[in-house]
């Protein structure tokens, strides 16, 4: 509430947003990159349901396809996703100068027909918009003053006008404050004094004015290459809440298919290295045969290595999905499946479980799929490593699948994805209990304390019905004794406990080891 308001008699609402507040336990939240039509750049944004996307983000582009996947993340039940923009250089927001009226450079004082009476901080400011790019461009700005506004108190209107964004109307604004005004209630615009204004002086100037509309420009984005989409999984790295990773327009990014797959085998790399999240990503647009299928994973395999391609899950075909750009003759357009399947999987993990497949699952948004494939063409691109997204008559489109990359020849540990994620929840919940355990003493009391918790996260995991067994202890096993924490580790400061565990059927006992080191860091390793 502005002070404004503030001084005129009556009750108020004053909605506080809820503080955000982040859970690294969770592993329904996914994270993009990729290119927006507005919005901060190259740093990650929680957004909490599309309208929140289109507030700090704009409406969709023409040439990028991120917004539609995350709308298509949030309306199959994605509640909340990192985001981070991408936008090449040279980069720069559109601006204008807003001159309120001429001031004397002898005497410093208002001259002529200007809002002497108005109070005003500043005599011109520098209108900007408040993110980079071509679409500040299209920013027109309407303003009026009144010398006699709320309670007789000079204030000021703006209208904010914007191609493809909403219209804003930011009546009542105190002169004197202006830029924190502004900057208060516009997502569009920002305000930075230029010249300091002469005193007011009361009772003066004209009652009413308008300035001509002023329209922004100078808006310049470079396009996003290689090195920015690098940028930005980097960037998504640092972002302990995400559990799954996604870069919709993947297949648009410039340069040659390499340099796609060196993209993902960075994140890979990295999602791989931190053993709690899985990276998405679909086939080339044009993929339609089985052995090109093939070819493409085969490739991906060779220049994965064996063990990094179980942080991988890919989708097939691409969807179909209403094109707001769309003419009469293409309504739709083509986009990664990407975002929609993380929404089912968030669903599915906050309904059912991490450990749970996702997959015979309704996948809502989408049109069509923009291929279709024989019963037995299926079986050999599931055997491949692809998970396919059908079109069944009678049930819509479905996921259908869930397996990793992983080759299950080389890496049958690795091949189902809801293992993988079981073990992601798992290495999350273990960091929580077992993080502020690394600066105790070492000893008996500090082993003990070490598998009384990790076994109370494995229990609920258990009774989740997310390992199998009659019994717990068929299900897991937790050793950190004398066994494996022999003097001279003692010595060393370092603290080792052995965590074996069996999801449901058909994986067998996989083992994790937990480590401290001497200098306080928490290490989970895994086969």
């Amino acid at each position: 509430m502005n002070e404004t308001a503030a001084r005129l008699a009556g009750v108020y609402f004053e909605v506080q947003p809820p503080r955000e507040e982040q859970s690294p336990l969770r592993t329904d939240i996914a994270g993009f990159a990729g290119e927006t039509r507005r919005g901060p750049v190259g740093v990650p944004r929680r957004i909490e349901g599309w309208q929140q996307y289109l507030e700090t983000f704009g409406q969709v582009a023409d040439d990028a396809d991120l917004a539609l996947a995350l709308r298509g993340y949030f309306e199959n039940g994605g509640e909340i996703a990192h985001l981070i923009r991408l936008l090449g250089t040279p980069f720069q927001a559109a601006n204008a100068i807003w001159q309120l009226g001429q001031v004397d450079s002898v005497t410093l004082q208002w001259i002529g027909d200007a809002p002497s009476a108005g109070n005003f901080s500043a005599s011109s400011y520098r209108i900007s918009a408040t993110s980079p790019g071509h679409w500040g461009n299209d920013i027109r700005l309407q303003a009026r003053y009144s010398r006699l506004g709320n309670e007789g108190q000079p204030q000021v209107d703006l209208i904010v006008t914007c191609q493809w964004e909403p219209t804003e109307y930011l009546t009542g604004l105190m002169p004197e404050a202006l830029e924190q005004e502004v900057a208060e209630r516009s997502g569009l615009i920002r305000l930075e004094a230029q010249a300091p204004a002469p005193p007011a002086q009361p009772d003066t100037g004209p009652l009413r004015m308008e300035w001509q509309t002023l329209p922004l420009t100078g808006g310049v984005q470079g396009r996003v290459d290689h090195a920015d989409y690098l940028h930005g999984a980097t960037a998504m790295a640092t972002v302990r809440e995400v559990a799954l990773i996604a870069f919709p327009d993947l297949h648009r990014m410039p340069g040659d298919e390499s340099q796609q797959r060196n993209l993902l085998a960075n994140a890979i790399a990295e999602a791989d290295s931190r053993l709690d999240r899985q990276v998405l990503a679909s086939l080339p647009p044009e993929t339609k045969e089985v052995a090109s299928a093939a070819a493409w994973i085969s490739t991906v395999r060779q220049g994965f290595g064996e063990g990094l391609t179980r942080s991988l899950a890919v989708y097939h075909p691409w969807l179909e999905v209403e094109d707001p750009f769309g003419k009469p003759q293409s309504p739709h357009r083509r986009i990664s499946p990407v975002g929609h399947v993380a929404g089912v999987i968030s669903r599915f993990d906050r309904e059912r479980g991490a450990h749970y497949t996702p997959a015979n699952a309704a996948l809502f948004d989408a049109i069509d799929v923009v291929a279709t494939y024989l019963r037995r063409d299926q079986a050999l691109l599931l055997a491949d490593g692809v998970n396919l997204v059908r079109c069944q008559a009678g049930r819509g489109l479905q996921i259908w699948g869930g397996r990793t990359a992983a080759d299950p020849a080389r890496n049958p540990s690795g091949v189902f994805l809801a293992h993988r994620r079981l073990m992601h929840r798992l290495v999350r919940a273990i960091r929580r209990v077992a993080e502020p355990l690394v600066f105790d003493i070492n000893g008996p009391a500090l082993r003990l304390m070490l598998v009384r918790a990790i076994t109370g996260v494995l229990l609920e995991a258990y009774r989740a019905g997310g390992l199998k067994g009659e019994r717990p202890e068929e299900g897991f096993q937790v050793v950190c004794d004398e066994s494996n924490n022999p003097e001279e580790e003692q010595d060393l400061g370092r603290v080792r406990c052995e965590i074996s565990l069996a999801p449901a059927v058909p994986m067998e006992f996989i083992v994790l080891q937990v480590t401290f080191s001497a200098d306080g860091r928490l290490e989970v390793i895994a086969p």
